[in-house]
């Protein structure tokens, strides 16, 4: 009983503070779902691990990897790693903004610095818009993105922005 208080509460923390994404008001309120094929938690090395088709959902925010990794620090989230091929996020930020797809082969959201990091394989589209590349840092408190190709140069990052968006942009 205590262990399955432990997996909900640690799903719960990762989950609200995956919310500073601006998500929409009501996501909050809403229930988290978590399906795995297995979960288990280590309390020594402050870990939760949930593994096969990993699919999380609370309101707008919808999440699936083969692998979503928790750590914590003291009884504090300080990271969350999702790793797949791809692994997927997606969130409706607001009522005016559309929907935020995130995909990478792994997406780590380190609490501390509030950075979103998608490596190996990143995307993230928004209203039509797409950027690619090997790796897409996200800043969420300086709401700054800094995307690069992979290191041996032969792939460089790519951004599409939709011609309705480029009216808008004029």
């Amino acid at each position: 009983m205590a262990s399955k208080a432990i997996f909900l509460l640690v799903a719960a923390t990762m989950l609200l503070c995956c919310q500073s994404l601006m998500a929409l008001p009501t996501d909050r309120k809403q229930p988290i779902e978590i399906f795995s094929d297995r979960a288990m938690r280590d309390d020594k090395k402050g870990l939760t691990v949930y593994e096969g088709d990993v699919v999380i959902n609370q309101g707008t925010i919808h999440i699936t990897a083969d692998k979503v990794t928790v750590i914590t620090i003291g009884k504090k989230v300080s990271k969350i790693i999702c790793s797949g091929v791809p692994a997927y996020y997606q969130q409706l930020p607001n009522d005016e903004d559309g929907l935020v797809i995130a995909r990478a082969n792994t997406i780590e959201y380190h609490l501390e610095t509030d950075i979103i990091q998608l490596v190996d394989n990143a995307s993230l589209e928004q209203d039509g818009a797409t950027l690619r590349g090997d790796r897409i840092d996200y800043d969420l408190k300086k709401e700054m993105v800094n995307a690069r190709g992979d290191i041996s140069g032969k792939q460089r990052i790519q951004m599409f922005i939709p011609p309705s968006q480029q009216k808008e942009a004029e």
